[in-house]
């Protein structure tokens, strides 16, 4: 990632938040959100913005055609987007609450990047099949520049994680 030309990026870092943690506890790699904080204090010294988009459903709003947002409903889950504890969060950070997967659905996320000349996104997400799926599909077709730091994604389903590594993300991003 040394010679990725960060003047007009961000790094994107999503779904590292309490609730993921809790529901993924026995499965999450011990060291993964060390591997992400190392990240992050690297990209720090960019002084590009760092984004954390946590999800944060709106149990209000009726969603029965969802299927991923009707069963999470009935779990009680995502209703408060705060970061997992232990994750390097500064003040100066953007922050979304995100009602889908997409991180971009529901946010001012891609005109709050436009209005700052973002073109470039460095990603990294849990779970891979739910959020970075989602997320990088959309980004890709806004015509962003995609990097995934493939260390700090993460999928229960390691199949599903490493299948999209090898065919949806690798069309669609460089992974590093």
């Amino acid at each position: 990632m040394d010679d990725l030309d960060v003047a007009d990026a961000a790094l994107l870092i999503m779904h590292y938040q309490a609730d993921v943690f809790s529901i993924l506890a026995n499965d999450v790699p011990t060291d993964l959100l060390d591997r992400t904080n190392s990240l992050i204090a690297r990209w720090r010294e960019t002084e590009n913005p760092t984004i954390f988009a946590n999800f944060a459903i709106d149990y209000e709003t009726p969603c029965e055609n969802n299927m991923l947002i009707s069963n999470i409903m009935k779990t009680g889950y995502f209703r408060d987007p705060a970061p997992v504890t232990g994750l390097d969060v500064a003040e100066s950070d953007w922050r979304y609450a995100c009602p889908r997967a997409n991180v971009f659905h529901g946010t001012t996320l891609h005109q709050d990047l436009q209005a700052k000349g973002i073109k470039t996104l460095v990603m990294a997400g849990i779970a891979t099949s739910g959020v970075l799926f989602s997320s990088v599909g959309w980004s890709s077709d806004a015509d962003y520049k995609i990097y995934i730091v493939r260390d700090c994604c993460f999928d229960p389903d390691t199949v599903a994680h490493d299948a999209l590594f090898r065919t949806s993300f690798a069309t669609r991003a460089s992974i590093v």
